[in-house]
């Protein structure tokens, strides 16, 4: 099922998020529970998720090794990567997908939706997450449990820049996400 969600991970989402974003509509029509107040306030707290989400993918994608990892709909795993943001979390991309689903959620101001979203996300995740990590457990065997057993799954122990081996590709970072942006900027545009 992980290796589905992961071939599947661009456009398989995007039913949910018309749903969510047509449903939603009402909440911007009328003020949420709060009034207007508690929705401008999600609607900043929404789009700083989303931009902390998006700088968080952006940094690792740039500290990524050239050929180590590609835009793929299949797993493919040719180095295991443990510098950069991947010292402090083995998923960093998650933890800046999770961090930019929620900012959209916010921004839907509607209960309901976290219950879809959020639960589509954990879902999908949690079982990508799981065939990933089968994938390297195969391929790099003791040096991947070694970086297991040190490093969380989403959630860093610590904080910090780890030390850095090489320089930051700010070409590749704008390349790869280039997408990823456009796709968050017009959801929050579209829920606004």
């Amino acid at each position: 099922a992980g290796t589905l969600f992961f071939r599947v991970r661009s456009f398989a989402p995007l039913p949910l998020v018309a749903m969510v974003g047509s449903l939603s509509w009402r909440s911007h029509v009328s003020p949420g529970w709060g009034g207007a107040e508690v929705d401008r306030g999600l609607n900043i707290v929404g789009l700083g998720l989303c931009l902390l989400g998006g700088l968080l993918r952006f940094c690792t994608v740039g500290f990524i090794p050239p050929g180590s990892s590609s835009q793929s709909r299949f797993f493919q795993a040719r180095a295991l990567n443990t510098e950069g943001p991947y010292a402090l979390v083995r998923h960093p991309l998650y933890l800046g997908n999770l961090s930019i689903t929620l900012g959209l959620l916010s921004i839907a101001h509607e209960p309901w939706a976290w219950t879809l979203g959020l639960g589509y996300f954990v879902v999908s995740c949690a079982l990508i997450i799981r065939a990933e990590e089968a994938l390297l457990r195969r391929t790099f065997s003791a040096q991947y449990d070694e970086w297991a057993a040190r490093v969380p799954a989403l959630l860093p122990k610590r904080w910090g820049l780890p030390e850095l081996k090489r320089p930051f590709g700010w070409k590749r970072g704008l390349l790869r996400e280039l997408n990823p942006l456009v796709s968050c900027g017009s959801g929050a545009t579209v829920l606004l």
